[in-house]
């Protein structure tokens, strides 16, 4: 089982003006190595009689890359059994891949140039590792191409075994003890396997990665599934359960909205480099830095509660960037014009989407339900609103806003609940496991909760299911408050 711990460090003065020099040199390699590689990857495309577009080098096999994704650094490696990693067994390739030429050519840098000397290999290597990942999820359609960093952008991380843990200080290779806030303890059994340092805002963080070999990755079973819960989200109602739970959206960034404005105003009218613009600019990053904790905050929160709700938690499978995309122009025939396409009304749709950040909210789930080793999976949402979990009738016309009464059967429920059970009946047919109970609560009388004699004349409670009353009262003040005074 792997975990990650977040803390706060306290380096000296001479510590952190070396990790921010080290933030500049990593950042420099990185953005050396992106730009060798888009240009490699152009000269492979359209190479004519030069070998390199940008130096207009002529085309030698000498001259030319092997390899049509690097060509900074060695192209050919050595056979060593001993440092081959996998199967053995195979032939051996002498040609690098883009990540291991590289990497010879950061070694490289760190001979040829001193100022490189005092940085840790290993960091400069895991930056590039880090930089050949983001590649293969991009080639592999999970993320987009990657981008030129900054150095604040920069993460400095460790490589397992090279940092040691004592009380309240980590000791890392070529920067020594450093102090840090022990917020929570850390088992003897939990092996260290990675530390990377960032900067957020003002202060430094460290972030370790534990894992503890004697304590499996368990996944129920098939077998071992009993219960199911849905889960529709929306803006007003951050998550609706099909137990019929349903928890309102905090609007965490609408409550800091008045202050990032202030701040965001002042920013604007600082001299452009100047000190007080970078003050401007700190304290405008810390208001974002508390809406993105607020949130994190009530996510891992909320994500907890509902990963121990059931065995099989369902999540509309959304499309979130169509729902976010602008309204398309809409051109007068007559006139040639634009005429309005309510964008402005759309763009706070967009911002309330963003603010709710749901894709967020369903990966703390998983991560929550795979501790406990429940299952969560997505459905296709289409027509969960308009669909009678009763009886499976589908109209449009059987949601009002957030009414929902089935046409055919006559079922009445809160529409966001109602979907969220139509999610989880999905759920189990695709599963295809008919022994799955959707998870459901017994919904107690409003009229047993106090023997207060206004429960029974409240107009409100009597037109709920569970306390019918024949007559309706209308009035302000019942009957039996007048008498009574």
């Amino acid at each position: 089982m792997q975990t990650a711990y977040q803390f706060k460090l306290y380096p000296s003065c001479v510590q952190s003006d070396r990790l921010v020099e080290w933030q500049n040199k990593i950042r420099s390699l990185l953005n050396v190595c992106l730009a060798d590689r888009i240009d490699t990857y152009q000269d492979s495309l359209a190479q004519g009689e030069f070998c390199s577009l940008r130096q207009r080098g002529i085309a030698t096999p000498l001259a030319c890359s092997v390899n049509k994704s690097a060509s900074l650094g060695e192209y050919w490696k050595e056979n060593k059994p001993s440092r081959r990693r996998g199967d053995k067994t195979k032939p051996f390739n002498p040609r690098r891949s883009a990540v291991e030429i590289h990497s010879s050519f950061a070694t490289l840098w760190r001979q040829t140039k001193p100022w490189y000397a005092d940085v840790s290999s290993d960091v400069l290597q895991q930056a590039l590792r880090h930089q050949d990942t983001a590649f293969g999820r991009f080639f592999a359609g999970q993320s987009k191409f990657p981008k030129f960093k900054s150095s604040l952008e920069i993460g400095i991380e460790f490589k397992p075994g090279t940092v040691r843990i004592e009380n309240n200080r980590i000791k890392f290779p070529l920067l020594g003890w450093i102090k840090f806030a022990k917020s929570r303890e850390i088992g003897d059994n939990w092996e260290i396997r990675t530390c990377t340092i960032t900067f957020d805002v003002d202060c430094w963080m460290v972030s370790v990665l534990l894992r503890d070999n004697s304590i499996p990755d368990y996944r129920k079973k098939e077998t071992e599934l009993k219960t199911v819960i849905g889960c529709d989200v929306g803006i007003k109602k951050i998550v609706a359960l099909s137990n019929k739970e349903i928890e309102p959206n905090p609007l965490i960034a609408k409550q800091l909205e008045r202050r990032l404005a202030i701040r965001q105003r002042n920013l604007s009218r600082k001299k452009k480099g100047g000190s007080n613009r970078k003050k401007a600019a700190i304290s405008v990053a810390k208001v974002h830095r508390d809406i993105r904790r607020h949130r994190q905050d009530f996510q891992w929160k909320l994500g907890k509660q509902i990963a121990k709700s059931a065995d099989v938690i369902v999540f509309e499978d959304l499309n979130i960037q169509g729902m976010k995309r602008r309204c398309k122009p809409k051109k007068c025939e007559l006139t040639g014009k634009y005429l309005r396409n309510n964008q402005k009304a759309k763009s706070q749709l967009n911002k309330a989407i963003s603010d709710a950040a749901w894709y967020s909210l369903r990966k703390k789930t998983e991560h929550q339900a795979a501790k406990l080793g429940n299952w969560l999976i997505t459905v296709n949402p289409r027509g969960s609103s308009q669909e009678c979990h009763k009886c499976h009738f589908v109209s449009s016309t059987n949601r009002d806003k957030e009414k929902f009464v089935c046409e055919n059967c006559g079922h009445h429920e809160d529409a966001d609940t109602q979907a969220a059970s139509v999610l989880a009946a999905r759920g189990v047919q695709k599963l295809g496991i008919d022994t799955l109970t959707v998870v459901s609560r017994e919904v107690t009388t409003k009229s047993a909760l106090t023997d207060s004699p206004l429960r029974k004349l409240s107009p409100a409670l009597a037109s709920e299911s569970g306390n019918p009353a024949k007559y309706v009262q209308l009035e302000l003040f019942s009957s039996w408050e007048w008498k009574t005074g």
